[in-house]
C-alpha cells in the first residue's frame, strides 16, 4: 500500500491550521563563518637574553630579602647595643740580655764629673748620671733593673744584669655599648713577676695589676661634627706616641726616651672632634695632674692640689699621609700640695705614611718649677724640680706581607733635683733598630737592639739591651 498521498494530505492540513506558521517568511540563508585568520608565530628571542632577565629578576628577589633581613638585623641590633660587649686582650711574653747591671745610671761616688752638687751638700753617691729609663726590655716601659735609683725605685723585674724569660703583660680589654651612642671600656693588665719570699717587705705574690684605662664615652650625633665625650681613666691627648703603646699596636718592642710625658693615662673629662671632612682633630682634657707615664715621678692619679691640669692637641692632616701636630699643658705641678707651684709642656709632631714607608718625629720641652726652701744649699728641696726635653725619630718599612723591618733615635737631656735626696743628670742619645714579623693576624713576633751613649761629662758605662717579644692577640 502506497503511503505517500496520505503524507501530503497530512502536510497540507497542519498548513491550513496554522496561518501565522504558514505567513513566516523563510529564514535568510546562513551566512558560512569566515575560517579565523592563523595567529602570526611569536618573534624568535636570543635565549642569552632571555637567561639575563630570569637572572635580574632573582637578584632583584634576592636583593629584596637581604633588604628584610638588614632592616630585621638592624632593629635586633639596636635592642641588643645596651648590652653588648666585647672582650679583647693579648699575652706578651718575651726574653731579654743587658750589659752591665741592667740598670741606665751611675753614681758619681766621689764628685768626679760634677763636683758641684758636692759645693751643694749632696753626696756623689745621690748624684746619678745616666736616665733609668734608659733600658726598658717591654712595652709596658719596664726597666731591666733600677739599679741604684732613689727617685724611681719600684723595679718589677730586678734582673741584676741577668739575661731572663719574661712574661711582661696579659691584657684583658672590654668594650661594652650603653647605648646607640654611649659605651665604657676597660683595659687591665695582669703582670707575673717574681718575690723573695724571705724579704719581709714584700707584698703578696710580687704580681701585680695595672687598671690603664676605664672610662665611659658619648658620642652624641651631628651633622657637621665628630665629637668624643670621655670621663674617667682615658690616653693621653700630647703627643702622637700614646697612638701606639699596646705591644700589638707598637712598630717596635720598647718606648721612646720622652715617653715617659707623653704616654700617661690621666684621670678627668676629655674631648675629641674632627672638623673640615676629618682634616682637623681637635683634643682638650682637664685632669688630676700631667699626663706623664706612672712608671715616671710627677704623676699623679689622685690630685695633691686644687688647681687641675689643662691639656691640648691640634693636628692637621695633610692629604691623608701627613699628620702635623702641636700640643701643650699647663696646671700645677704634681706631688705637692702648692696650687700656686706651675708645671708646662709644649711639644710637636709629624707623622707619614707614604707608601710602605711610616715615619714619625717628635719633640718636647717643659718645666716643673719647683720650690727652694732656701734653709740649705740645696736646691728644690721644698718640691722637686725638672726641666727637660727630648726628641725621636722613628721609621719603619713593610718589606714584605710579614717582615717590617724598624729603627729608632731618641736624645733626651733633663735635670731632676730634689734638694739633697737625688739629683739626675740625663745627656744621651740612644740608637734602636729591630724586625717585626706580623704571622697572620694574631701572632706577631719582634726583636731589638738598643745602643746608649752618654753626652756631656758622662761617662760611658755598659747599659745596652736586646729584648724579643711575642704577642699573641686574643
Amino acid at each position: 500500500m502506497d503511503h505517500q498521498p496520505v503524507k501530503q494530505l497530512a502536510i497540507l492540513l497542519l498548513l491550513t491550521a496554522s496561518p501565522a506558521l504558514a505567513d513566516e517568511p523563510a529564514a535568510p540563508p546562513v551566512e558560512p563563518v569566515p575560517a579565523p585568520e592563523p595567529e602570526p608565530e611569536p618573534a624568535k628571542t636570543d635565549p642569552r637574553l632571555d637567561e639575563l632577565t630570569r637572572r635580574l629578576q632573582t637578584l632583584e628577589d634576592e636583593l629584596s630579602q637581604v633588604k628584610d633581613d638588614n632592616t630585621y638585623l638592624e632593629e635586633k641590633l639596636q635592642s641588643l647595643l645596651p648590652i653588648a660587649a666585647k672582650l679583647g686582650g693579648y699575652i706578651d711574653a718575651g726574653f731579654f740580655v743587658t750589659d752591665g747591671n741592667g740598670a741606665g745610671t751611675r753614681s758619681d761616688l766621689i764628685g768626679q764629673f760634677y763636683p758641684e752638687y758636692l759645693d751643694k751638700g749632696i753626696p756623689g753617691s745621690w748624684v746619678f748620671m745616666g736616665d733609668p729609663l734608659s733600658t726598658t726590655v717591654n712595652s709596658r716601659g719596664d726597666v731591666a733593673d733600677t739599679g741604684e735609683s732613689r727617685a724611681i725605685v719600684f723595679d718589677p723585674i730586678n734582673s741584676r744584669g741577668k739575661s731572663t724569660f719574661l712574661v711582661n703583660a696579659v691584657n684583658l680589654a672590654l668594650f661594652a655599648g650603653l647605648s646607640e651612642t654611649a659605651s665604657a671600656q676597660v683595659s687591665v693588665d695582669f703582670v707575673p713577676r717574681a718575690r723573695d719570699i724571705s724579704d719581709v717587705g714584700g707584698v703578696f705574690a710580687g704580681d701585680y695589676v695595672d687598671v690603664k684605662l676605664a672610662y665611659g664615652e658619648w658620642k652624641p650625633k651631628l651633622d657637621d661634627l665628630e665629637l668624643s665625650l670621655q670621663a674617667g681613666k682615658f690616653d693621653s691627648v700630647l703627643g702622637f706616641e700614646y697612638r701606639s703603646l699596646e705591644s700589638p699596636d707598637r712598630l717596635g718592642i720598647t718606648p721612646s726616651l720622652i715617653c715617659r710625658y707623653l704616654c700617661g693615662r690621666p684621670i678627668g673629662l676629655k674631648a675629641r672632634a674632627r672638623l673640615l671632612d676629618n682634616t682637623v682633630i681637635a683634643n682638650v682634657a682637664v685632669t688630676n695632674g700631667t699626663h706623664f707615664s706612672e712608671g715616671f715621678t710627677f704623676a699623679d692619679e689622685t690630685d695633691s692640689n686644687h688647681l687641675k691640669t689643662v691639656a691640648g692637641r691640634l693636628s692637621y692632616l695633610a692629604g691623608g699621609k701627613v699628620e702635623l701636630g702641636a700640643s701643650g699643658a699647663f696646671g700645677a705641678q704634681d706631688q705637692q700640695t702648692d696650687s700656686g707651684l706651675y708645671q708646662w709642656h709644649v711639644g710637636a709632631d709629624v707623622h707619614a705614611e707614604v707608601g710602605d714607608l711610616e715615619l714619625t718625629v717628635e719633640y718636647v720641652k717643659g718645666k716643673a718649677k719647683g720650690k727652694t726652701s732656701g734653709m740649705t744649699l740645696a736646691e728644690c728641696d721644698d718640691a722637686p724640680c725638672l726641666d727637660y726635653q727630648g726628641a725621636y725619630l722613628l721609621g719603619g718599612y713593610r718589606l714584605t706581607n710579614v717582615f717590617v723591618p724598624y729603627a729608632r733615635v731618641d736624645w733626651r737631656d733633663a735635670t731632676h733635683e730634689s734638694g739633697a735626696s737625688f739629683v739626675y743628670i740625663s745627656k744621651l742619645v740612644r740608637f734602636t733598630v729591630g724586625l717585626r714579623a706580623e704571622i697572620g693576624t694574631r701572632v706577631i713576633v719582634k726583636a731589638e737592639a738598643t745602643l746608649n751613649r752618654e753626652l756631656d761629662r758622662i761617662p760611658q758605662f755598659p747599659n745596652d739591651v736586646i729584648t724579643t717579644s711575642l704577642v699573641l692577640k686574643l
